[in-house]
């Protein structure tokens, strides 16, 4: 079994990094070399990353690649929005 069990799992674990600043702005994620890294399917990473784009804190720079965005008040604000309506 993998450590990892799920994109929701594994992008708490990339957001918990960027609100920590473990992970900087500008810092770019190469998706076939993270899954390898980490040894799970890069589908999964790439869901995962899907759901940080989604939240503001990250952008694709290409299909392959994910960037790491500078924090904005919406990007909290969506942060925050989606961890109440877990919480509900």
């Amino acid at each position: 079994m993998s450590l990892v069990e799920s994109p929701a799992q594994l992008s708490r674990r990339y957001r918990d990094a960027i609100l920590t600043q473990r992970l900087t702005v500008g810092t770019t994620i190469t998706l076939d070399d993270e899954a390898r890294d980490l040894g799970i399917p890069k589908s999964l990473l790439t869901r995962a990353l899907r759901l940080l784009v989604n939240e503001g804190l990250m952008e694709w720079q290409s299909p392959n690649v994910a960037i790491v965005r500078p924090l904005t008040t919406q990007s909290l604000q969506d942060i925050g929005f989606t961890m109440t309506r877990r919480r509900e």
